[in-house]
């Protein structure tokens, strides 16, 4: 049985594809409404405008959702089996969203003032979700190197770094097997540095 979706979420998916394949610019309301299959003054009346759907789109799409749901279920793991499945999320996320992430930067250097805010704020808060891993980690006993919150700005450099380079400039997959030995690296760098 499937679940109907609903007119939101009909609305952010076509968002989500039209601005992946044209970026904001390029991508008109009229557009996102035809591929949503409703009429364009509902996008309005749920988003308001075209500026706050794609910073709710965005926000759907991500990798701070994941993250926030993975961590509560390695917060009972040791550092060296919680660092690899937060990795293995993160790296997931963003390669399931490459073309998103693409776009994304894309819009940040034709229009840095109006979206530079947005990837302030959610870098912040993807600081803040990893930053609460591993203040947690800290409070079980675990003794860490350096403050949580610039262990989680280490983790998602180091992380986003790696994709950025073999995703988005190189174009290969950074979840592919020939990349196991350089994961492994970035988990042991990542567990054997904030580990105090």
């Amino acid at each position: 049985m499937t679940v109907k979706k609903t007119t939101r979420e009909r609305i952010l998916q076509a968002s989500f594809e039209l601005l992946s394949e044209k970026g904001f610019a390029g991508s008109c309301t009229r557009e996102i409404a035809q591929r949503a299959g409703v009429a364009e003054v509902t996008i309005f009346r749920h988003f308001t405008n075209k500026e706050n759907l794609f910073r709710q789109t965005t926000q759907r799409h991500s990798s701070i959702p994941a993250l926030a749901t993975v961590i509560p279920t390695i917060l009972d793991k040791p550092i060296h089996e919680g660092i690899p499945v937060l990795v293995d999320a993160f790296l997931t996320r963003m390669s399931d969203n490459k073309s998103w992430i693409r776009i994304f930067q894309m819009e940040l250097q034709r229009d840095p003032e109006v979206f530079r805010p947005e990837c302030q704020r959610l870098l912040e808060e993807l600081y803040q979700v990893c930053g609460g891993y591993f203040s947690q980690v800290l409070r079980d006993g675990t003794s860490i190197c350096c403050d949580p919150l610039l262990a989680s700005k280490i983790f998602v450099m180091l992380c986003y770094g790696f994709f950025q380079v073999e995703e988005i400039q190189l174009g290969n997959s950074c979840r592919s097997s020939d990349n196991q030995p350089v994961i492994d690296a970035i988990i042991k760098m990542l567990c054997k540095g904030i580990e105090a």
